[in-house]
């Protein structure tokens, strides 16, 4: 009787001792021919065994073969329908992803409302440049709000629109609005509600 760990080590564990065994015995087999039947024949016991985690029948399939060479320890010699495998393709490391470099300075307003200030700077003076200053100016006190839970102040928010606009916006009088912006409840900042307690008016 032989035990598993008298035997070789499992290469992908998923598929099963049966399966490696055959995959072994195929690569001995001379006959080209007779390889690529018994190769295919393998891919669908190999199909029925692994666990299905969606995607398109070719990709699977191709996973399957890329499964098939790496169990035969890349030394199956058949006609396979995909781009064979090397050892040195399976283990190369993926290019280095760069992290973005871009400069936030005020990080609680986020990369997105900055853009907008940008974008209004560069906008000639009208009606529609300041109808718009306005909008970015309650968004600053509702991302100012959302982040810290203190009375809002006016002259920060003014400081902070000149020093993201470059000095390019200003935040006047006529622009002040008494909007107080309405804060999604989240986190520590979540307020439970208190239940009132019935009063029991019923008399004996």
């Amino acid at each position: 009787m032989e035990y598993n760990t008298t035997q070789t080590p499992l290469v992908i564990r998923e598929y099963g001792r049966s399966v490696q065994n055959m995959i072994d015995f195929v690569c001995t087999i001379e006959d080209r021919d007779k390889r690529n039947d018994m190769a295919r024949s393998i891919i669908r016991v190999m199909s029925q065994l692994s666990v299905q985690d969606g995607g398109s029948r070719e990709d699977r399939e191709h996973q399957l073969y890329d499964h098939l060479f790496v169990i035969s320890n890349f030394k199956l010699d058949i006609d396979s329908p995909y781009p064979i495998p090397t050892r040195e393709t399976l283990h190369k490391k993926p290019a280095i992803v760069p992290y973005p470099s871009n400069d936030i300075r005020l990080k609680h307003y986020g990369q997105s409302l900055q853009r907008m200030i940008s974008k209004a700077s560069e906008m000639h003076d009208g009606d529609e440049k300041t109808a718009l200053v306005r909008l970015l100016i309650i968004q600053m006190k509702r991302a100012y709000m959302l982040w810290n839970q203190n009375v809002l102040d006016e002259h920060l928010i003014a400081e902070q629109l000149r020093i993201l606009s470059d000095g390019k916006l200003v935040y006047t009088l006529d622009m002040h609005t008494d909007v107080v912006p309405e804060l999604p409840e989240i986190g520590y900042a979540k307020k439970k509600k208190k239940k009132k307690k019935k009063k029991n008016n019923a008399k004996f």
